[in-house]
């Protein structure tokens, strides 16, 4: 088969609290390209049902629009058998910059989404499928035709894959992109029960009470914990960061 015939998938990537707390959160959702004009056909019934056309991102819900923040949560997941959510957790503080990554934080920032996509979504990959890689747009000299490359390697060699399945890179903006907002709400529980943002004297109700309505849809007692392999739909993977040795 051509290879512009063959099925097309849609794997959105996005991180958050990179900087300003203890844990940062990169995390994704792949689905078919067919499913995603789907969400995107049922987002625009919820936007004008809710009355919610502004960008959707986890630093807005609020006690105000929880209710409509919760039937966001709603949506998505009569959509988790198409779409599948993968989270990886790594702490902010013991990222050796200088010692791994030759002192560039974007350099590694970006090693860091490979390894994301080389072992949370990379195992649900196939020779026989085409891949478009969706990242948040930011500002960055980092070039992604780099990381194009080091991920259809890494891709190879650990697949045996004979071709490359990454048909493309590129970055978005996420005011016009559903999935990536939906992303950013998602990663930004994640963080927040890691972070124990929700024990805070100064914790917002609506934030706590949305992180533990996604944590009930998940069937998890908290969003700060790993899930087993076998939780296809929506997985929480922490990455052990490798530590330099000393002398």
């Amino acid at each position: 088969m051509a290879e512009g015939k063959l099925p097309l998938y849609h794997i959105y990537c996005d991180e958050s609290r990179q900087t300003a707390d203890r844990y940062m959160v990169i995390g994704g959702i792949i689905s078919s390209a067919e499913n995603v004009h789907r969400f995107d056909d049922a987002m625009a019934l919820y936007r004008d049902s809710q009355n919610m056309h502004a960008e959707l991102k986890w630093t807005k819900v609020s006690n105000q629009k929880l209710a409509e923040y919760r039937s966001l949560i709603d949506l998505f997941f009569t959509f988790t058998r198409a779409m599948h959510f993968k989270s990886m957790v790594l702490e902010s503080g013991q990222i050796d910059y200088k010692t791994y990554h030759r002192g560039d934080r974007e350099l590694g920032f970006y090693k860091f989404i490979y390894q994301m996509l080389l072992h949370q979504f990379g195992p649900y990959t196939k020779e026989d499928t085409r891949y478009l890689v969706i990242l948040d747009r930011r500002t960055s000299s980092y070039k992604l035709s780099a990381l194009y490359t080091i991920l259809n390697r890494g891709l190879r060699k650990k697949y045996n894959f004979k071709r490359d399945v990454i048909t493309k890179i590129e970055d978005r903006d996420s005011k016009k992109c559903n999935a990536l907002q939906v992303v950013d709400v998602l990663i930004g529980a994640v963080g927040y029960h890691w972070n124990g943002c929700h024990t805070r004297t100064n914790a917002k109700r609506g934030k706590v009470l949305l992180a533990e309505y996604i944590a009930q849809k998940v069937g998890l007692v908290s969003l700060a914990q790993e899930t087993p392999r076998r939780k296809k739909e929506f997985s929480i993977w922490h990455f052990k960061l490798r530590q330099k040795k000393t002398p």
